[in-house]
C-alpha cells in the first residue's frame, strides 16, 4: 500500500529535507520608496540553491515568504533594528500582485513578539548613525510547522564582545544546536570582513559548533551581490543559506528563520 503524506510534510521535505543543500533567499519587495513613515512589509522568494550565485542567471522558485508586521513596528525598524513584532509565513508558489492580502495555511512560520532592537539609534552626526548596543530582551525568531508545533528558535546574543553580532540556534526543547557568527579579529572584539569579487566588503555569518565555535562544514549565511539596480535603487537583499550536511529537517527550517533574523537585525536598518 502506498504511503500518503500531509501536504505540509511534503513541502517541508522539499524545503528542508536531507537532499536540500540550502537556498538562495531573495527579497521580493522593492524598497526604492522606503523612507521614514513609508515602511512596507518585506516579502521574499525562496530559490533553488547554487554554490556560485550570478544575479544575471534566473533561479527557479517554488516558495515565497510573506511578512506581516504592524505599521508602527515597521516604522520603528530604523531606530530599533529587529525590535518589531512580526510573522513570516512560508507559502508554496510565487507572490501575487498583492502579497500582503494573501491568505491560506502556511507550510511554516517564523515569528516574534516586540523586543528591544540589537541597538538603539541616538542621533546622526555628519551622515553617520550613532547607536548604542542593547543587551536585554533581544530579537529572536521562533520557527513553527503548519500545525503550530515549535521546530526551533534563533536568538540574538549579547556578551562581552558587544560589537560582534552572534546568534544561537536551538531545537524544539531548547537544546543549542549551532551558533552563528562572522569571523573576528583583534582578539575576537571586531568583525573580520571578507573581500568579494563583486560585493566588495561583506560579512559572512558562519554556522558553528556551539561548544568549540569551529565552523561546521562550509555552512554559511552570506549576503550576495544582486546587481547595481537592486543594490542602489530597489535595495533588495539576497542571501545564500548553505545548510550543514548533517542538519535535520527541523533545524534546517529554523536556519531559514535565522537568515531572516540576520537581515532584520543587521542589514535592514541601512535601507531607510
Amino acid at each position: 500500500m502506498a504511503t500518503t503524506h500531509a501536504p505540509g510534510a511534503m513541502h517541508m521535505s522539499k524545503l528542508a529535507g536531507p537532499n536540500v543543500p540550502g537556498h538562495i533567499i531573495k527579497q521580493h519587495t522593492s524598497q526604492c520608496c522606503r523612507f521614514c513613515c513609508c515602511q512596507p512589509n518585506i516579502h521574499w522568494t525562496v530559490n533553488n540553491f547554487v554554490e556560485e550565485y550570478d544575479h544575471n542567471v534566473p533561479l527557479s522558485s517554488e516558495y515565497w515568504i510573506q511578512e506581516n508586521a504592524s505599521y508602527c513596528g515597521r516604522t520603528c525598524s530604523f531606530c530599533m533594528p529587529g525590535g518589531r513584532a512580526t510573522t513570516y509565513k512560508v507559502f508554496q508558489g510565487i507572490p501575487g500582485p498583492e502579497p500582503d492580502k494573501h491568505a491560506g495555511t502556511p507550510i511554516m512560520t517564523h515569528e516574534k513578539g516586540t523586543t528591544c532592537g540589537t541597538n538603539l539609534f541616538i542621533f546622526a552626526l555628519e551622515g553617520i548613525s550613532v547607536r548604542i548596543p542593547m543587551c536585554c530582551n533581544l530579537p529572536h525568531l521562533t520557527t513553527k510547522d503548519s500545525s503550530g508545533k515549535t521546530l526551533g528558535k534563533t536568538q540574538y546574543l549579547c556578551d562581552h564582545c558587544i560589537f560582534v553580532p552572534k546568534f544561537s540556534v536551538t531545537d524544539s526543547i531548547n537544546n543549542e544546536i549551532y551558533k552563528i557568527r562572522p569571523d573576528t579579529c583583534c582578539g575576537g572584539c571586531c568583525v573580520q570582513c571578507k573581500c568579494g569579487t563583486t560585493k566588495g566588503l561583506r560579512v559572512p555569518f558562519y554556522i558553528r559548533d556551539p561548544t568549540t565555535i569551529e565552523k561546521v562544514d562550509d555552512a554559511v549565511i552570506t549576503d550576495l551581490w544582486t546587481g547595481f539596480k537592486k543594490e542602489c535603487c530597489t535595495m533588495q537583499n539576497s542571501y545564500k543559506l548553505k545548510f550543514p550536511t548533517t542538519a535535520p529537517e527541523n533545524v534546517k527550517a529554523t536556519l531559514m528563520g535565522s537568515t531572516l533574523l540576520i537581515d532584520i537585525t543587521m542589514f535592514e536598518q541601512e535601507q531607510g
